[in-house]
């Protein structure tokens, strides 16, 4: 695995090592997971080391069957380790705890609940020791924060995309957990839809003072740019492992129509696509 540093001006370089100083969210250590099938056993990925730093946004991204969403099953706790082990706040992870909210695709609300009660629901199993009121006020609240509050008593399917999506991250945050985990949230939507959802993200990230620690498997090179402040790209499988690291030195907040033209966002873009696309060239005869 090779680290590549990207040049920055200083202002974004203070606040990435600022950023790096502080303590570790995630610990992935030599983690390898292998799967058996009718053919044999499939290593999917082989000795992974990621440590990801508290209020960090990392994104992972890769070609399709590259591990990705096995790595972040593991951190999950949704996949168990063939061989490693991964810390999450210190701890030790054995499956899925309210410490890792996630959010998928395909959004994952149950269509018979109201958009209200799909957030209530989550908030009620996971703080047993809060009043009703109190509940509610952490439902309204969030659903507020993503504006959604006149929707409230909609189904999942009277919503459109994005707005599922609205829903789908309001209930992340509303069971409070230091560690987000989104696994292509946005690939479903259309480019408008999803650069309102950049934004949105981020501004809840803000709110919480850039505590939460951000893990997101993607395809869009242009969203992990705007979103992370690294960006880890994977080998291909089978026993995928980490190609390379790369650190995005831009300061924040960030403006896309601004960052597109930042020779470090040009630099950064560049370097992404030669790690991905190096092998799909076409070369004159």
């Amino acid at each position: 695995m090779t680290i590549h540093p990207i040049s920055a001006p200083v202002d974004s370089a203070s606040e990435f090592h600022k950023i790096q100083s502080r303590p570790a969210s995630i610990e992935v250590k030599d983690i390898s997971v292998a799967f058996k099938t009718p053919k044999g056993v499939f290593t999917a990925i082989k000795d992974i080391d990621l440590t990801i730093q508290k209020g960090e946004i990392v994104a992972l991204i890769g070609h399709s069957g590259c591990g990705k969403s096995t790595l972040m099953g593991t951190i999950s706790g949704m996949t168990q380790p063939t061989s490693g082990t991964v810390m999450a706040n210190g701890n030790l992870v054995k499956g899925p705890g309210p410490d890792r909210g996630i959010v998928f695709q395909n959004y994952s609300l149950l269509p018979w609940l109201s958009v209200y009660q799909n957030i209530y629901e989550a908030v009620d199993s996971v703080f047993k020791g809060k009043t009703s009121a109190e509940k509610r006020e952490i439902t309204e609240e969030n659903l507020k924060m993503v504006n959604l509050w006149p929707h409230k008593d909609k189904l999942p399917g009277q919503l459109s995309g994005g707005m599922k999506q609205r829903v789908a991250i309001a209930r992340a945050f509303a069971i409070n957990p230091s560690i987000l985990l989104l696994d292509e949230p946005f690939g479903a939507l259309d480019a408008l839809t999803k650069g309102s959802m950049h934004i949105e993200l981020l501004k809840l990230w803000n709110l919480d003072n850039r505590n939460k620690t951000i893990v997101m498997v993607t395809h869009d090179i242009e969203e992990a740019i705007f979103l992370s402040d690294r960006v880890v790209v994977m080998n291909n499988g089978p026993a995928a492992t980490i190609k390379e690291i790369v650190d995005v030195r831009l300061p924040r907040p960030r403006n896309k129509k601004d960052i597109v033209h930042d020779p470090a966002y040009m630099e950064i873009h560049d370097r992404l696509m030669s790690l991905l696309f190096d092998k799909f060239s076409i070369e004159d005869d």
